[in-house]
């Protein structure tokens, strides 16, 4: 017989806590009243949780209302201020950190070149220095609250481990306790996340997928995962391994992918692919800049350039595929498409990708599924890995 486990009253604490916050945070300025009707918890656990809030300066009263009966009603909202997050998004080529508020706002970022695929030693001692030539900048009383560190890092990895298990290609990235490395360090408590999945939360918390509680992110940079979001939660799977959609097979007979697979969706529209495209039909668009090269291929394109279109409509068709694919899977309400292959190209990526998705898709579902392109942009990566701690 399969056991099936209960709920003691500290898990069930931490999760009423937990959903009361995310409400004030995304309808603030809210009343008690309100807070009670969109979470349906009784009117004394939300007086409460908000008393203790208030206690610990998460949530401040910012004024009142006259209720429809005629009484006021006191309004909530995140005191914004109170503690920030140190957010770092590891990309394989940059390591990105900022500083990031209890309503999302960014308020102070550091980017550094850094290749992920050197061995580990010496991407560790580049990420230590990038977090403390950050904190030696911050003003002592934002620094002082900083309270908690999120790392987004490429997968596979376990978050309730702290651990980054095996990425593709990274020299000596095996069985890493990065959690307790940062920990060590800077004795802050540290949260590691896949990549995607952080950018998910990041859109659902901050982004365009406050009101959606059902969708599927694409982390399209140089590597493609997914973010999984099923009824407003990360979906992580059995093994915690869920999202993978870079590495599912598009193309049987294809080359073979960094993972050992065949024929990956990564291989057709990762930012690597689209920039190879690009130097064996446009050679002239190519900069040292992976970011700048889309940027003028992008620019390019619009202006009517013949194998510019011809680049980007093969591209969005191999995206448009995996999107396809997700939507087919999960039904969701909404596919986002977001990072570097969308930052200076989604006016021209989602139109193609929403016709190839309207072609292929069952037609139910296309019509039930938006295509967004990331409202978060260039920093959902530093943003998510602040919400997920």
């Amino acid at each position: 017989m399969r056991k099936k486990r209960g709920r003691n009253l500290p898990y069930v604490r931490a999760f009423n806590r937990s959903l009361v916050l995310q409400t004030i945070r995304a309808y603030s300025p809210i009343s008690r009243i309100e807070l009670t009707e969109l979470t349906s918890l009784t009117p004394t656990t939300i007086t409460s949780l908000v008393d203790e809030f208030i206690k610990r300066g998460l949530v401040k009263e910012v004024g009142n209302v006259k209720g429809e009966i005629g009484r006021s009603r006191t309004l909530l909202s995140i005191n914004n201020g109170a503690y920030y997050v140190l957010g770092i998004d590891l990309a394989r080529t940059s390591i990105s950190c900022g500083v990031v508020d209890l309503v999302g706002n960014l308020l102070f970022t550091k980017r550094v070149t850094s290749d992920l695929t050197q061995n580990f030693p010496i991407t560790l001692n580049t990420l230590k220095e990038t977090i403390y030539s950050l904190l030696e900048e911050l003003d002592p009383q934002i620094k002082e609250k900083i309270i908690a560190i999120g790392v987004g890092s490429p997968g596979p990895l376990s978050p309730s481990r702290g651990v980054i298990i095996s990425p593709p290609n990274f020299t000596g990235w095996r069985d890493i306790p990065l959690k307790e490395i940062i920990e060590e360090e800077f004795k802050i408590p540290t949260f590691i996340e896949n990549d995607a999945k952080a950018c998910a939360l990041g859109e659902k918390w901050f982004g365009c997928c406050k009101d959606i509680d059902n969708f599927v992110y694409f982390a399209v940079g140089t590597g493609v995962g997914a973010g999984i979001i099923i009824n407003g939660e990360i979906y992580r799977g059995a093994g915690e391994l869920a999202g993978e959609l870079g590495h599912t097979t598009v193309d049987v007979n294809g080359p073979q992918c960094s993972c050992g697979n065949y024929g990956c969706l990564e291989l057709y529209t990762s930012v690597g692919s689209l920039i190879k495209r690009i130097k064996e039909k446009s050679p002239s668009l190519l900069k040292e800049d992976p970011l700048e090269t889309l940027s003028i291929f992008y620019r390019t394109a619009r202006e009517g350039d013949i194998k510019a279109v011809e680049i980007l409509n093969d591209y969005c068709f191999w995206l448009g595929v995996g999107v396809v694919n997700a939507i087919n899977i999960f039904s969701p309400q909404a596919v986002v498409l977001g990072r570097e292959a969308l930052i200076s190209g989604s006016d021209l990526i989602i139109p193609r990708v929403e016709k190839i998705v309207r072609e292929r898709s069952f037609s139910i579902a296309s019509q039930q599924t938006k295509i967004l392109p990331s409202s978060i942009g260039q920093n959902t990566g530093i943003i998510g890995a602040a919400t997920i701690a």
